[in-house]
């Protein structure tokens, strides 16, 4: 258990514990101007001074559980609590300056608490908390499917599905400030038309799917249900495709009966067809993982992979799955001729 204890520090002292790196990416979300090898205390005050001129920010950057916990402690001082459920927390909060975590023991700078509780706790804050949540897991849903998000497409996408008033310059800064405490991706600007693109670490090579989607221009994107792009957000990005439960089935009883461990092969595989890798590949990759003499568990492996082969969405083809295009060329090419006999 961790004690939760008032930091003696001020609030730039307790941002300037950060390492410099850390507060040079800080200063650039924010659009506080820095030099190279500036020290912490002065990046730290730069810091302090934009959050205390628009409080509003902190809502922006830090994730709603992150808040959360941070009024939990505000609410607990005094007591302890098991600190190592909320790692991912604690980090976003120090690297704010709300808090430190030292030997064992969480250090609240009391200074961030005067100037921040009202505002954090305040019903207005609460709502807009769960607007951005809903915003972000509609992103990470997207980023599962396409692989790579050019901002301004995915802008158009939830202006026309999901949030009527959604717009470019409201996504655009809202990305800036959250993707601090993204570790899902790379931020990027397209230098030709300057749209912001953020790419998936899940992506083997990027060029290969900007070349792909030049190619596949005619396709459009598919569009999912709100509903759908948070369900992939919260599964880790293993969406309910069909054959999903029968292969994760097959890998706890055949190799390896841990559900963490055999969920982690299964979100590989699923990876491995995003990235559009050859099933003849994805079949020698994961039956190798079997006995060699299993020969009938084998045929069952590659069965199932098959089926995801052609279920499973692909970021070549902006979110599609094989099946799909197979079904519509097909349409195309066997159309219905009008006139015939009644």
């Amino acid at each position: 258990m961790s004690l939760i204890k008032a930091s003696g520090r001020t609030f730039v002292e307790e941002l300037a514990t950060n390492p410099q790196v850390n507060l040079m990416v800080v200063c650039e979300r924010l659009g506080a101007p820095f030099n190279d090898g500036e020290a912490e205390i002065s990046l730290a005050a730069k810091v302090a001074e934009k959050l205390y001129d628009r409080p509003q920010l902190v809502m922006k950057m830090l994730q709603q559980e992150a808040i959360e916990f941070l009024l939990q402690c505000w609410e607990m001082e005094g007591e302890s609590l098991i600190a190592q459920m909320y790692l991912r927390e604690l980090e976003q909060l120090h690297f704010l300056g709300f808090l430190s975590y030292e030997d064992d023991t969480i250090y609240i700078n009391m200074e961030a608490k005067d100037k921040f509780f009202f505002s954090l706790k305040s019903h207005r804050t609460q709502a807009q908390m769960e607007e951005y949540t809903r915003l972000e897991n509609i992103l990470f849903g997207m980023l599962f499917l396409y692989g790579i998000l050019d901002i301004y497409e995915c802008c158009e996408i939830i202006r026309d599905n999901m949030i009527e008033d959604m717009t470019y310059d409201e996504l655009e800064e809202f990305v800036m400030h959250r993707v601090v405490f993204w570790q899902s991706g790379i931020l990027l600007r397209n230098q030709t038309n300057l749209r912001l693109i953020y790419a998936s670490r899940e992506v083997d090579d990027r060029n290969d799917v900007f070349i792909k989607w030049t190619i596949n221009k005619d396709i459009s994107w598919k569009i999912y249900s709100e509903d759908q792009y948070k369900e992939l957000a919260l599964s880790n990005g293993v969406g309910n495709w069909s054959g999903i439960p029968e292969l994760f089935d097959f890998v706890m009883q055949n190799i390896e009966d841990d559900q963490y461990q055999a969920m982690m092969i299964v979100k590989s595989l699923v990876v491995k067809i995003q990235n559009g890798v050859t099933y003849t590949e994805i079949t020698e990759a994961y039956t190798g993982l079997l006995e060699d003499n299993a020969r009938e568990e084998q045929r069952t492996l590659c069965d199932l992979i098959l089926k995801l082969y052609k279920t499973v969405p692909v970021y070549a083809l902006k979110g599609h799955t094989r099946e799909e295009l197979e079904e519509e060329e097909t349409g195309h090419r066997f159309q219905v001729i009008p006139g015939g006999k009644e």
